[in-house]
């Protein structure tokens, strides 16, 4: 598993317009491309239609992607991040919409 400190987030003006945004994320495994529709709703931020690239599949893994998502929650001083992931068009299962996947910020150390 990564660390909080081999993390880096790079906010791309330049590529995208409102309201998609995009986001590398430098990791020990390589840059993660990150683009969607972001949304404030009181502390909680959705991420709509969200497409993730990367120079491999699976390059991170779900212990991996929890972590990406605390230190945003952290960073941004967000309670919540809602995630509603963009139909696929490559990969496994294209033209599925994946599900709604729910990121809490938590408690202790």
């Amino acid at each position: 598993m990564w660390s909080r400190d081999e993390l880096s987030f790079d906010l791309s003006v330049d590529d995208t317009d409102d309201p998609v945004v995009t986001v590398r994320i430098g990791t020990p495994a390589g840059i993660i491309q990150v683009m969607a529709e972001a949304e404030q709703r009181g502390r909680v931020l959705w991420l709509k239609r969200l497409h993730i690239h990367n120079d491999g599949p699976n390059i991170a893994g779900p212990a991996n992607l929890r972590l990406l998502a605390d230190a945003v929650l952290e960073r941004m001083d967000y309670d919540e991040i809602i995630i509603e992931g963009a139909v696929r068009t490559t990969g496994a299962g294209p033209g599925r919409h994946p599900h709604r996947i729910r990121f809490t910020r938590r408690s202790g150390p």
